[in-house]
């Protein structure tokens, strides 16, 4: 993905065409959001069984104390 953002970056930085320049930027933005949310996603996907567990847990000592 980062690859794909800086040929974008290059292609941004040489082209002198205003409406290109403005639909390029929406192209590396629209890619960075993207990669961040990806990221976001695994970093979810890792967490929450933790969290449930932890959760679960909790219960299961209020419940028996």
């Amino acid at each position: 993905m980062s690859t794909q953002i800086e040929a974008l970056q290059a292609k941004l930085n040489e082209t002198e065409d205003e409406d290109e320049q403005r639909a390029l930027e929406e192209d590396v933005t629209g890619k960075i959001l993207w990669s961040c949310w990806c990221g976001i996603c695994a970093e979810v996907d890792e967490l929450l069984p933790k969290v449930v567990d932890y959760l679960q847990r909790e219960a299961d000592m209020r419940d028996h104390a």
